[in-house]
């Protein structure tokens, strides 16, 4: 009787392990597509670029979520939140299928033109099912929700005065860098913080690197090791490691705009002019980084260790730098 007993129990606890325990002992597993830079009515390369992350999506990546990483609509929005830009730039554009998750959105300096910010956040909160994810202008998301990976901190990168002068207040700047202070200060739930906003810390491309947002932002990434950081803006791809910086620095601007030559080349280790699209993978030991461009093939890959050490598997390198002035994103 006491072996059959002890049997029993055996038999429940493997019961328990396999249905509870065994997933989180091979790994939990999340996967995030990330794209800027989108927008565009009638962009061929945004249909292209949208069409290959379903395509790639149907090989057999599950998607947790994506992050848009601003300039989600350039141009005027007359309609607002009922403006016909929805269903054709984004309901219909990402196939609903292949791409079945939700998408956390940053705002670019885009979206703030006029009426478009209220447009986005309304359209969230009005559309409820909707993938188009946007609670307020900057917001934190864990995946998953019932036991994390990792946490997310959207981001708005629009400070007052930042050129072209569509911008947060002076008052909602502070009250934002408080809060990112406050939320890089908790406990971390998982294993990995990122964050996404739309203006590069660091950037080969037309813009450069972004010095305000480096001074502000900096010391509070380093202080508290943020592991990735995911911009746009640049119409680009990058994936950048910066002396003295905790970070990887992932620019994934290539969603539809216009592509344009490298300004600098003095980062590494990657830096292309094309159009496409950023995964990444995160396990509870390791994250695992790809670049897809628009024609499907993966032009940069690497890993970086939960410790932070970074290891390239495969890329295409950099573009040559073309030295041009780098203006206002019009």
């Amino acid at each position: 009787m006491k072996h059959s007993r002890y049997t029993a129990a055996r038999w429940a606890a493997l019961v328990l392990f396999c249905l509870v325990l065994a997933p989180w002992s091979r790994g939990a597993e999340v996967n995030l597509l990330a794209f800027g830079d989108w927008g565009q009515t009638n962009s061929p390369a945004q249909q292209a670029t949208a069409k290959q992350m379903a395509a790639y999506a149907r090989g057999g990546v599950k998607f947790d979520a994506a992050l848009t990483l601003g300039d989600n609509f350039y141009s005027k929005m007359p309609g607002g939140v009922a403006d016909k830009r929805w269903q054709v730039e984004f309901e219909q554009m990402y196939d609903a299928k292949a791409l079945a998750m939700p998408f956390y959105a940053a705002l670019g300096n885009h979206d703030y033109e006029p009426g478009k910010t209220e447009a986005e956040l309304a359209y969230a909160k009005q559309h409820p099912d909707s993938r188009w994810k946007m609670p307020a202008k900057w917001y934190r998301v864990e995946i998953p929700a019932d036991k994390p990976v990792v946490s997310v901190l959207v981001l708005d990168s629009n400070y007052p005065l930042l050129p072209p002068k569509r911008a947060m207040s002076k008052a909602e700047w502070a009250a934002q860098l408080a809060w990112i202070k406050a939320e890089l200060s908790k406990p971390r739930p998982g294993k990995w913080v990122i964050a996404t906003a739309h203006h590069p810390v660091f950037s080969n491309g037309q813009h450069g690197d972004t010095k305000k947002i480096a001074d502000e932002w900096g010391p509070l990434f380093t202080e508290h090791k943020l592991d990735f950081f995911l911009c746009g803006h640049d119409h680009d791809l990058q994936h950048l490691e910066v002396a003295g910086w905790p970070t990887s620095f992932i620019l994934a601007g290539g969603g539809g705009a216009k592509i344009r030559p490298m300004k600098l080349d003095a980062h590494g280790p990657f830096s292309r002019s094309l159009n496409g699209f950023f995964h990444l993978q995160l396990t509870e030991t390791e994250a695992h980084g790809k670049f897809i461009a628009v024609d499907g093939k993966v032009v940069h890959e690497f890993t970086r260790s939960a410790a932070g050490k970074v290891k390239v598997v495969a890329t295409t390198g950099k573009d040559k730098a073309k030295g041009k002035d780098a203006g206002e994103d019009k």
